[in-house]
């Protein structure tokens, strides 16, 4: 059956496709508006803040975000905002449709896919609430991580649900190295998960310029840092964009730790896409190697440049943009590794 037919199923791969791409329009738009919003990195080019080098001290960096702030009108949040609704409830609609359609194609086939659709239906009426919860709460990081994450889970199920339904990244036949690769691919993904976190608790606590250096911290291997206050889920600061953020030594840790997160993804992902280059030959999985290899690198490459150009928001929009991309080529990964039920 064509993916490009009038059958239902085909409607159903399209519409799943679509809200794909609806949600991975939603997390680097996200990216943005927090990136910008909060005057995280350097919002203007050349300069910085409307100098000609960026913040390099702990007191330039304060006094770089009350400017910025000071600047900013409101009606740039506005838009942003309201860009933000729209592609959301445009996502939300298609998940609709996307539900209906799974209910109605599994009468004739078992195998239909009907409950990932439907919970992630609800993840994202329920981070529609979480955005509500973050006005009420002033912006908390813990609510504004809610967000961010359930962005990137709702992205995976999505890509997941579009790849079930597709042919072209078909999942390769039952042998023996797919079965050893599968739980591979899962601590990969583990990782990612874990970093992908550690990045979004850095962005929303505002610890981005914190080591406006690299390879070292503050010109050390390992700086002052208080990871007790830097890791705290929950705290009273009452965040606003331009709010105080956390003190040096614990935006620091949140730093560091993230970057630690960076080495660890580089590493194993890293062997696990060299490994898929240089024995999946037979089984013709090369070029999901590759696949992951790819983004990988670039991200990496991304992460050393906004430390070294002190985060600029194009860089800064630019890693969360193929953070995403890396996530779902290990989904595909993943994918590729389970053999699918045609009952």
């Amino acid at each position: 059956m064509s993916m490009l037919g009038k059958s239902k199923s085909a409607k159903f791969f399209r519409m799943a496709l679509s809200a794909a791409f609806f949600a991975y329009l939603a997390v680097v738009f996200g990216a943005y508006a927090r990136l910008s919003e909060a005057g995280l990195g350097c919002p203007d080019w050349p300069g910085c803040y409307g100098k000609l080098f960026a913040p390099q001290t702990a007191q330039d960096i304060d006094q770089a975000r009350q400017l910025e702030g000071e600047k900013k009108p409101d009606h740039k949040r506005a838009w942003k905002d309201m860009t933000q609704r729209y592609i959301a409830g445009a996502l939300g609609l298609i998940l609709i449709r996307l539900t209906v359609l799974g209910w109605q194609l599994k009468k004739r086939k078992r195998s239909q896919q009907v409950l990932i659709p439907l919970l992630t239906m609800l993840l994202v009426f329920g981070l529609t609430l979480a955005g509500l919860l973050t006005i009420e709460l002033h912006f908390k990081p813990l609510v504004m991580m809610t967000q961010l994450l359930g962005g990137f889970a709702i992205l995976g199920l999505l890509w997941w649900i579009a790849l079930r339904e597709q042919r072209f990244w078909r999942p390769a036949s039952a042998s023996p190295l797919l079965r050893r690769l599968r739980p591979r691919v899962l601590i990969a993904l583990l990782l990612a998960a874990v970093q992908i976190t550690l990045g979004g608790w850095s962005m929303v606590n505002y610890a981005g310029l914190a080591c406006p250096d690299f390879p070292t911290c503050q010109g050390a291997w390992w700086p002052p840092m208080d990871f007790t206050d830097g890791l705290m889920l929950w705290r009273d600061l009452g965040l606003e964009y331009e709010g105080r953020a956390l003190n040096l030594p614990a935006a620091t840790a949140v730093h560091m730790s993230h970057r630690i997160g960076a080495l660890a993804v580089l590493l194993y992902t890293g062997w696990l896409a060299l490994h898929l280059l240089r024995v999946g030959r037979e089984d013709k999985i090369c070029r999901y190697g590759l696949l992951v290899l790819v983004p990988l690198l670039a991200e990496v490459a991304l992460g050393v440049m906004e430390a070294v150009t002190h985060l600029p928001l194009a860089l800064a929009v630019a890693h969360n943009a193929v953070a995403a991309l890396l996530l779902m080529s290990l989904v595909t990964l993943y994918h590729v590794t389970r053999p699918q039920r045609t009952i």
